[in-house]
């Protein structure tokens, strides 16, 4: 390692003399933490896709707020177990997929995006029960185990009807393909679930709390300074007043916690500080998450 900047990792040594632009852009990109509730749940995640296939089989419900990190580990799990192309074979091999909620709780609409995220043709006016059937079949053939639903609140949007088809529709993929389930959603996810007996004793909740001042949040931020190209050490971890306001703009919310130092990083690049101080925090343009829906007043 360059002892010149030793509070910086490797990926951030190869950027560090690097144009500012670029350096900018690449903060911009942002990265990823793997903190240990993350990687708690990835755990749980693997010990369903190694499963066995039985009639009952063990489904997730990731719950947290929004922005708090559900969609990363959905994805890097994704990720971690790609498409085989199987070229020998009929079909790819794709033991994970990840789709997202539809916007209203339309289950044909839901096989749609299932297709679509394989690549399989289907026709839009088809019968449910026809999709159904395409469906399942083209999901046996693709050998999949985990299914992965993210924004499952969105089935919220409709009534009372249409989200208990929905819920019965999820319910019978799991059954028939006897395929692990996991969905990702906010807390009112979680109210949503509650109300079917089934879904509720079927799918085991994690939970993914807002950040709080303890050691977790010091490791976390100490991992975000050494991905982070500035030339200067900010001592996210050891200068409390800044840990501190850091959790304070991002209200504890991980997505903000990395967009706050992002911009804060950027700032700190532009300004030639080098560092994230208190200054160069205040001097970032900044709304906190629970004030975006509230109303400007009139003049």
């Amino acid at each position: 390692m360059d002892s010149s900047y030793p509070h910086l990792g490797k990926e951030a040594l190869k950027q560090i003399d690097l144009p500012d632009k670029d350096r900018i852009y690449a903060i911009q990109a942002g990265t990823w933490i793997l903190y240990p509730r993350a990687k708690q749940i990835l755990a749980r995640l693997e010990e369903l896709l190694a499963y066995p296939r039985i009639h009952r089989m063990p489904n997730m419900l990731i719950v947290g707020a929004s922005n708090n990190g559900k969609t990363n580990i959905l994805h890097h799990f994704a990720e971690k177990h790609p498409h085989n192309p199987n070229p020998e074979g009929d079909y790819s091999i794709i033991p994970v997929l990840f789709v997202q909620a539809p916007k209203k709780p339309d289950i044909n609409h839901f096989y749609d995006l299932i297709l679509r995220a394989i690549g399989q043709p289907y026709a839009i006016r088809a019968r449910d029960a026809d999709k159904e059937r395409e469906v399942e079949d083209v999901l046996k053939n693709i050998q999949l185990k985990v299914l992965l639903v993210d924004e499952i609140q969105q089935i919220m949007a409709g009534g009372q009807v249409k989200q208990q088809e929905f819920r019965n529709g999820l319910k019978g993929l799991g059954n028939d393909l006897k395929i692990s389930i996991v969905c990702a959603g906010v807390e009112e996810a979680f109210n949503t679930f509650n109300t079917d007996p089934q879904l509720s004793n079927r799918f085991e909740p994690e939970f993914l709390p807002k950040w709080e001042l303890v050691d977790e949040y010091g490791d976390l931020l100490n991992s975000f300074e050494r991905k982070l190209p500035l030339k200067k050490p900010s001592g996210l971890r050891s200068t409390v007043i800044i840990a501190q306001k850091v959790l304070w703009m991002s209200e504890g919310i991980l997505g903000e916690i990395h967009e706050v130092l992002k911009r804060a990083a950027v700032l700190a690049i532009k300004k030639r500080t080098e560092q994230i101080t208190i200054e160069i925090l205040e001097g970032i343009k900044w709304t906190m998450p629970s004030k975006r829906k509230v109303a400007p007043p009139s003049a």
